[in-house]
């Protein structure tokens, strides 16, 4: 059986898919397999990665029913995998040469069944890395507390955008998948459910993934495999359904936590709202809203353009 299973879902992902199967074949640590998932494109993704397969037999090709988004055919490579750890491999990303070999031998060192590790930051339009996720190379424990912490007004980078290795038996354990009813911030979802479940996760912030970001830091240009619809009430949703999840076992301490995480994703969504409002001229509602939500007009305000060329706000890689 493989140490790694490499799971890979792809929607019309022909133009950039041949970068990030390089990377996984480049990789110090051979012990892997890759599911890759074709979520019913239209171009000749399929074609190509049938092609992939005959030329290595590590590659296995899947095919979902219908389209279903990214944790539908997550779920069904998740299903179909053999190795010891899951990682995930967005058609547009890629690896370093060395990510598996880490961060497996970490998580079997350390116990864990969750290890992530940084983020470089990668303009696919200028064809360049912009940065990293993080300025240590250390590495900490990572709890449910930190994870929400992370969702804070102002954070430099919320977990959900990491990409984690999972140790699979932990998942089939606690019964734990991305819900298939989330095309945004599944990832987070599912983080958080691990760690509520009792899971053991470390960071290693030194980066070994190469995240394409949605428009690029150099460039300028929105990235040519970027699908994600951004719904922040969705992020309202997804901290409703962990409230009652998880709340009657949950401690004091993680109840306020998620709480508050509720209160920061209200914040967010009431923000994106008004901007919303002004776009389409609504500027009565306008006026009702932010009269009922101050804090979200100034989160609104802090996030303009015009408010950030002069020198205010925040403009970190976290978003609104």
């Amino acid at each position: 059986m493989p140490h790694v299973s490499v799971i890979m879902p792809c929607f019309n992902a022909a133009p950039f898919m041949d970068r990030a199967i390089g990377s996984l074949r480049q990789q110090s640590l051979q012990d892997w397999e890759l599911l890759a998932v074709d979520d019913c494109s239209t171009d000749d993704t399929l074609a190509r990665l049938q092609e992939w397969s005959r030329r290595d037999p590590r590659i296995r090709v899947l095919q979902t029913n219908e389209n279903g988004g990214p944790s539908v055919a997550r779920n069904l490579g998740c299903l179909k995998s053999r190795g010891d750890w899951l990682a995930i491999l967005d058609a547009d990303d890629a690896f370093k040469p060395e990510r598996l070999a880490v961060l497996s031998s970490l998580g079997d060192e350390h116990e864990a069944d969750l290890v992530f590790d940084g983020l470089i930051y990668y303009d696919d339009q200028g064809g360049r890395e912009t940065g990293c996720s993080f300025d240590e190379t250390v590495l900490s424990a990572v709890t449910i507390s930190d994870l929400l912490h992370a969702e804070r007004p102002g954070s430099p980078l919320k977990f959900g955008f990491l990409k984690p290795m999972m140790r699979r038996s932990f998942l089939a354990a606690k019964d734990l998948r991305y819900s298939e009813n989330l095309r945004f911030a599944e990832d987070f979802d599912l983080y958080a459910r691990c760690l509520l479940a009792g899971g053991r996760a470390i960071l290693n912030r030194r980066p070994y993934y190469i995240y394409t970001t949605q428009v690029g830091q150099m460039s300028g240009l929105r990235s040519q495999g970027t699908r994600t619809r951004f719904t922040p009430q969705t992020r309202v949703d997804i901290m409703d359904g962990l409230i009652l999840d998880f709340g009657p076992q949950a401690s004091g301490t993680t109840m306020v936590a998620l709480r508050q995480a509720r209160a920061w994703q209200v914040l967010y969504a009431e923000a994106h709202r008004l901007g919303e409002l002004r776009r389409k001229g609504q500027w009565r509602q306008f006026a009702s809203l932010s009269a009922r939500h101050p804090q979200a007009l100034w989160r609104f305000v802090s996030r303009s353009r015009w408010f950030r060329a002069k020198g205010g706000g925040n403009n970190s890689a976290a978003g609104i």
